[in-house]
């Protein structure tokens, strides 16, 4: 087992520099605020902006193992001076304390990340520990549920050659301020992130009263995210009936059902299809005449029996 630095941060570029949400902001460096360090076999790494922790040598912090995916996970920096902790849907996944992470989480000091069987001690002056902070009763599992979902999935394109291209450091930023801008719009519409993917998104809205306009509000503003500058992504938006369990408290939801699977062979069928934004025959039909679509054609996926309709946006 091997752990190493990548190459030395570059400062991001112009347009990530511009992003108001996990920005890369070397004001908040200052020793005396917010000094952050990783611990790992008597060694420490001082954490300065992003870090993107993985097997491959572009990573700002490499760990050689099998166990470790190429792009594994990312610590960001919020504005805040707050470190957070994201699994990037990694095969083995990323362990904090010893329980697997299914969404971002807040670091404290003397937190324990687990990474392929290599464990870091994540350390802040400012910050106290999680053990220090634990007031609440354990948790209950919740049993499952059916309920209608608004699900969207949202992917950076040609997301293998672009990090191949890119130098340590870099990938982190671009990763940790793209997955912060969907993460920023979702939650301002009501909607929840349930798994990061390393290159892309899950997200769901239970379908309630006017949840359908938040959704609308959330095709616009993604839209509009596309035509700005930062990497280019497509997204799909479907409609259906979703199986929910998991446990509420620490917000580690698990959806299931044909239409999670569904959702995910329309992304990859959008994306064959050259397209930025797509949208299933049922969400188009809740959605009615309130935005512009086009019929791509019917097609046949896996898994599926009939024949399902697919629109541009």
């Amino acid at each position: 087992m091997q752990v190493s630095a990548g190459k030395a941060q570059l400062s991001p570029t112009e347009a990530l520099q511009e992003r108001p949400y996990f920005a890369n902001n070397r004001e908040l460096m200052s020793l005396q605020e917010h000094e952050a360090w990783l611990e790992q076999g008597g060694e420490q790494r001082r954490l300065e902006g992003n870090c993107s922790i993985g097997r491959a040598a572009l990573n700002t912090l490499v760990v050689d193992s099998p166990k470790v995916s190429r792009l594994h996970s990312i610590i960001h920096l919020e504005e805040n001076g707050a470190f957070w902790l994201i699994d990037l849907g990694s095969s083995n996944g990323t362990f904090l304390n010893r329980r697997r992470i299914h969404e971002p989480v807040r670091l404290r000091d003397r937190d324990e990340i687990n990474i392929g069987g290599t464990t870091f001690v994540f350390h802040q002056l400012c910050g106290k520990s999680s053990a220090e902070l634990k007031a609440n009763a354990l948790s209950t599992l919740q049993e499952v549920e059916n309920t209608n979902c608004w699900l969207l999935v949202a992917d950076i394109k040609n997301f293998t050659p672009l990090s191949r291209s890119m130098i340590s450091g870099e990938l982190a930023n671009l990763v940790s301020c793209w997955l912060g801008l969907c993460k920023e719009i979702i939650e301002r519409q009501r909607g929840s992130v349930n798994k990061y993917l390393g290159d892309g998104i899950l997200a769901y809205w239970r379908h309630e009263r006017d949840v359908s306009d938040h959704v609308l509000s959330t095709i616009k503003e993604l839209k509009d995210a596309q035509s700005r500058d930062g990497p280019a992504f497509r997204f799909v938006v479907h409609f259906g009936t979703v199986a929910i369990g998991g446990v509420p408290s620490t917000r580690e939801e698990t959806l299931m059902g044909s239409d999670v699977n569904l959702v995910f062979r329309l992304e990859k069928l959008l994306g064959s299809l050259g397209e930025e934004c797509g949208i299933s025959d049922r969400a188009r039909t809740k959605l009615g005449e309130t935005i512009p679509c086009r019929l791509l054609g019917e097609y046949e996926l896996k898994g599926f029996d009939r024949k399902l309709s697919l629109f541009a946006m």
